[in-house]
């Protein structure tokens, strides 16, 4: 919990926190959201469940969004590694409530 707390005050440095926590961990946690959402929908189960069950990876979604933003915020390098990395975990975010 403390690492969370960590990432979403943008004290990580930007690759950690776009690439293990936003890209890595997003999709580990996006794919088994899906995969049990598809699961259920197999099972007849009632299409409300599976769209909840679909959609419960979106608070971890905003919370890396907003570690990525403030992380890039403090990014020492180049500006527009940083305006990349703002825009990539945006969109990449929207991806996985879409799909």
């Amino acid at each position: 919990m403390q690492k969370l707390k960590v990432l979403w005050a943008g004290h990580l440095p930007l690759e950690i926190a776009f690439w293990r926590y936003a890209i890595f961990y997003g999709v580990m946690l996006n794919v088994v959201a899906t995969a049990v959402a598809l699961f259920l929908v197999v099972l007849d189960a009632p299409i409300a469940i599976a769209i909840v069950v679909h959609l419960l990876p979106v608070p971890y979604s905003v919370l890396t969004m907003v570690g990525v933003w403030r992380s890039a915020d403090h990014y020492p390098g180049p500006p527009n590694t940083a305006l990349l990395a703002k825009a990539a975990v945006v969109a990449w975010s929207a991806l996985w409530v879409a799909f």
